[in-house]
């Protein structure tokens, strides 16, 4: 297929036209900068093509496989914040007050979709196919697949919402997905209907990662947030974010999907709670996924359903009464939440007698012992209970779990782990481990000791960047000795020198001095060579001309 005869929305062939009579898209439309120009070239197989959606951490672009001859869609690091992109051009040029967070930002970037990577073969999640660091940045390439929001999909519905046994259909897999995700580490925060997709095979996939600090406050990213969607902990600083947070998002969308509105802002709930789930749904929606949305959607995270595994099995209980009268139901604080009404067990009128007698027996015997204790005399009681108080204290037994790799703030934070656990740590530098992250515990995983035990983590600071030092026009062994020390690894090429130079100073340094790098990092010195000699060469040349007399 020939790339220029490509619609760079939906890469379909135009034969010629003007405007894709496919998606309506115009072929002259420009790429607005600091975009990729379109039909711009990526790792030598990619065509890049109109820009999908964009937020403060990157950009997705629509993309052509060249080798697969097929479309693809491409995600862009490029934090606008960080970076210069000159119209027309492909290298980003990092401002020089951001080089150290955009080299950090960049290595999440790259662990999130390597991560993803990893797990593409999960049924609601699109596949990672490619990963290419080019430009100064770096682009992770997925499979497209012909899909429309959520959002289009409910609101292209005759009614709007959906029905339960539908919805169960579509979201299920999702939570399956979900918690696999979780457990290799990767958040999503940003679930919404316009980041759920669905199909053309009729499967609900969630799409629009991004690193967890570009939907975060705190961070140097404008945080993105989702009205209705984002929970209360992604907006202030008092809570900390974790699995209860997509809980949040997912049973938000589930609400939407159901109820056929958008729940009220998290904010705004946190001030005055108002939300219900409408009578005319409360009737039809059974009353264990009520439940499980009342849980799923607390504003406060503590309150909340903690984990995606614990709202799965709550959207899975069996169901019980309809509810068939509400006037609304409002979600109430977890202490005021309804139980759900259990079904009288029924028996024969003789177990109940059987049961009857000896439930009164008990009676009369506890009663009986009371009084036998008084007659005993009180001091006596007082002189059993001392000696039992002074008995040594069981001491409770908890099983270490392993925090490697997990984020140190989300354990240190853990009210839970703070009451097993005396939490310490220390920081050191990791090539391997991303920046506050565990790299080790004092504790091995999966022995017992005490509750109250001391725990140290070793943290990771990240990778240790170093500034290249000035060593232009010194002596080699100079240069050589300042490098190494700052741990850099020296590889020393030598110039041709014309004369003008002093033999064994350094002529060029790469990369540059100046330049901040992480240790370890290979430097190329270029060293001035022997210059030519410019005394003749007696021999040489008398051995050529035997009749050569220098004195003549």
């Amino acid at each position: 297929m020939n790339i220029d005869n490509l619609c760079m929305s939906c890469m379909n062939e135009l034969y010629g036209e003007k405007q894709c009579p496919k998606c309506g898209y115009y072929v002259d439309s420009p790429q607005i900068s600091p975009y990729l120009p379109l039909k711009t070239p990526i790792g030598d197989k990619y065509i890049i093509g109109k820009v999908i959606s964009s937020n403060s951490e990157g950009v997705t672009y629509m993309a052509y496989d060249v080798d697969r001859k097929s479309p693809v869609v491409i995600r862009e690091f490029l934090p606008e914040k960080f970076i210069d992109r000159n119209m027309n051009s492909t290298e980003v040029t990092i401002k020089n007050e951001w080089k150290d967070l955009y080299y950090a930002y960049l290595r999440k970037f790259l662990n999130l979709w390597r991560s993803l990577a990893r797990v593409r073969g999960l049924s609601a999640l699109v596949p990672v196919i490619d990963i290419i660091e080019e430009n100064n940045t770096a682009y992770a390439i997925s499979e497209y697949v012909e899909s429309i929001s959520l959002r289009e999909f409910l609101l292209r519905s005759q009614t709007g919402y959906l029905n339960w046994e539908k919805a169960k259909v579509l979201f299920m897999p999702v939570l399956s997905t979900l918690s696999t995700l979780h457990k290799a580490g990767i958040y999503h925060y940003g679930i919404n209907p316009d980041n759920l997709m669905i199909g053309r095979d009729g499967k609900l996939r969630l799409s629009g990662f991004s690193i967890s600090d570009a939907r975060l406050e705190g961070t140097e990213f404008s945080p993105e947030q989702f009205e209705g969607y984002t929970p209360i902990e992604q907006y202030s600083y008092n809570y900390t974010e974790g699995a209860w947070s997509d809980v949040y998002g997912f049973s938000a969308v589930l609400y939407r999907a159901l109820v056929g509105s958008v729940p009220q802002d998290a904010v705004s709930r946190s001030m005055n709670d108002q939300l219900i789930i409408p009578a005319r749904y409360a009737e039809i929606i059974p009353v264990y996924v009520i439940n499980a949305l009342m849980n799923g959607l607390q504003v406060n995270p503590e309150d909340r359903t903690q984990d995606i595994e614990a709202l799965r099995e709550e959207l899975s209980a069996t169901p019980g009464n309809v509810v068939s009268s509400f006037s609304g139901v409002n979600v109430p604080k977890r202490e005021e939440r309804p139980k759900l009404p259990v079904q009288p067990v029924e028996e024969d009128d003789k177990s109940t007698i059987i049961r009857t007698i000896v439930i009164v027996s008990l009676i009369v015997v506890g009663i009986g012992l009371i009084f036998f204790g008084a007659y005993l005399g009180y001091d006596h009681f007082i002189k059993n209970k001392e000696e039992q108080t002074t008995e040594a204290p069981v001491v409770a037994m908890i099983e270490v779990p392993n925090f490697v790799n997990s984020s140190y703030d989300m354990v240190a934070q853990n009210p839970v782990q703070n009451s097993r656990f005396k939490i310490n740590s220390v920081l050191e530098y990791s090539d391997e481990v991303e920046k506050g992250y565990i790299i080790s515990q004092s504790l091995e995983a999966g022995t017992s000791v005490e509750t109250g035990s001391e725990i140290t983590f070793v943290v990771s600071k990240g990778r240790e960047f170093v500034t290249i030092p000035p060593v232009k026009d010194t002596n080699i062994d100079y240069a050589k000795q300042t490098l190494e020390e700052a741990g850099f690894v020296v590889n020393i090429i030598t110039k041709e020198n014309n004369g003008d130079y002093t033999e064994g100073n350094v002529a060029e340094i790469t990369p540059a001095e100046g330049t901040s790098k992480t240790k370890g990092t290979d430097v190329f010195v270029q060293v001035w060579g022997t210059p030519p000699s410019t005394e003749p060469d007696t021999e040489t040349t008398t051995e050529r001309n035997p009749f050569y007399n220098p004195f003549f």
